[in-house]
């Protein structure tokens, strides 16, 4: 059964992201399951197959919100998970790591790319699956608990999470939206993948779970060899040596990662470049703390109201989520 899908029943943001987010690539948004998460249209053709998606105990899953470092995280679970073999990680990373929901948000002009789920059947053994869906549109078999797949959330302070989400919209997506008219869809949920917060706090509740890992972006950036043995000790992998450690970091690292094509979507970004809005890298900044200089102190303080009514309620960090806002 596919989950319900509707339009966007507010009329100004309907129309607004009929105006400035629909391209080649996306012609229509809808909202799905019970969460209201706005995805394409045609996410419909693939839904049931993501839903009915046999997960196996020692798949793990990487998710996360776009533009929150989940490329970055892919690139060292991928590598942990395969005895750090850096000649087979020069193959393009979405060949090793296949999207869940490509059966209903590939690229239509590359319908190679859009079997996902065939091709994680056709895999044997424990597989690397990546998505950007909430978990309320995982599929049912991990929801209800028959198959236990580990899950790695990697979340991203909101408002530089926006500001990537911002640019990269324009440079791949066709986005034709300022960024005042971006933030008012950010914060309205009616953004690809959005609400923002159902995504967050639906992965963030399960972070007791012994499945679950729930990883920051601003601690990557920190401290990344923390990071590391974390997620080697969920992964259930023997600690790396501190050779293995240094050259998996300079691997890691912003400037590497940025020149690295198998990670860069550098082939992804030329195909679009007819319909990019500004072209920019995949990999553009790699900072904390960058809306400050992209964002109006009037965006910031709004975001902040945005961000205290979300979490209201919760026990959600109020000093991680308004990052930034008290220094």
């Amino acid at each position: 059964m596919l989950p319900c899908e509707r339009k966007i029943k507010n009329e100004e943001l309907s129309e607004l992201v009929k105006r400035t987010l629909t391209s080649p690539v996306i012609d229509e948004y809808l909202l799905f399951g019970p969460e209201s998460t706005c995805l394409p249209s045609y996410y419909g053709s693939g839904a049931d197959a993501v839903g009915n998606f046999q997960i196996r105990n020692g798949d793990v899953i990487v998710a996360s919100f776009p533009k929150s470092g989940t490329t970055w995280l892919q690139e060292m679970v991928w590598l942990l998970k395969n005895h750090l073999d850096y000649d087979a990680a020069q193959v393009e990373i979405y060949k090793r790591f296949a999207k869940l929901e490509l059966p209903g948000i590939g690229d239509p002009n590359q319908p190679s790319r859009d079997n996902s789920v065939e091709e994680l059947n056709r895999l044997s053994g424990p597989r690397l699956i990546k998505t950007h869906l909430p978990y309320s549109l995982l599929p049912r078999r991990t929801r209800d608990g028959s198959e236990i797949p580990k899950i790695i959330y990697i979340m991203r302070n909101p408002k530089d999470a926006f500001i990537s989400y911002y640019h990269f919209g324009r440079a791949a997506l066709g986005w034709r939206a300022s960024k005042e008219e971006l933030a008012k869809l950010f914060m309205g949920g009616t953004i690809l993948y959005g609400p923002y917060w159902k995504s967050a706090l639906g992965y963030w509740n399960l972070r007791h779970s012994p499945n679950v890992l729930i990883l920051k972006y601003e601690e990557m950036v920190k401290d990344l060899r923390a990071v590391i043995r974390r997620t080697c000790e969920f992964l259930e992998r023997e600690p790396l040596t501190h050779e293995q450690m240094e050259k998996l970091c300079g691997h890691l690292s912003f400037n590497s990662m940025k020149d690295n094509s198998a990670v860069n979507y550098s082939t992804m970004l030329s195909q679009r470049k007819n319909f990019a809005v500004n072209p920019a890298p995949f990999m553009r900044c790699g900072k904390v703390g960058q809306y400050r200089w992209e964002m109006s102190s009037q965006m910031i303080a709004e975001f902040d109201e945005w961000i205290e009514r979300s979490i209201e309620g919760t026990d959600f960090s109020k000093k991680y989520a308004c990052f930034g806002k008290d220094d």
